[in-house]
């Protein structure tokens, strides 16, 4: 719970799916996986328009959204039709935080 009240803290009105945007970005950074928008579009299953919204959330904001937290970067891999997502070193704290509190709340319920 307190994971999820970290986001909260950033934006009272977040959605699911910008959560699991910055999630997929993450799992794929700790793989050493590259990670585009298109790949957010497939596994969080919303449209492009929204997955490319939620990465400038993430990153250095978006003028229908707020955010602008720098938790990605948003640059261009060998594949320059498509944008690469990585964490920041703020990304990874708040990531690595966010592991913390989950791993904590499991060993104080179990």
């Amino acid at each position: 719970m307190n994971a999820l009240r970290r986001f909260n803290t950033l934006d009272s009105k977040m959605q699911v799916s910008t959560i699991l945007a910055l999630l997929e970005v993450a799992v794929a950074n700790a793989k050493h996986e590259d990670i585009s928008v298109q790949d957010i579009e497939k596994n969080v299953g919303i449209k492009s328009g929204a997955a490319s919204r939620n990465a400038y959330y993430w990153g250095e904001g978006h003028q229908e959204m707020t955010g602008g937290y720098e938790m990605i970067t948003i640059g261009f891999g060998e594949d320059r039709r498509k944008r690469s997502l990585v964490l920041t070193n703020k990304g990874r704290a708040f990531i690595a935080d966010l592991v913390r509190g989950v791993q904590s709340y499991g060993k104080a319920t179990g």
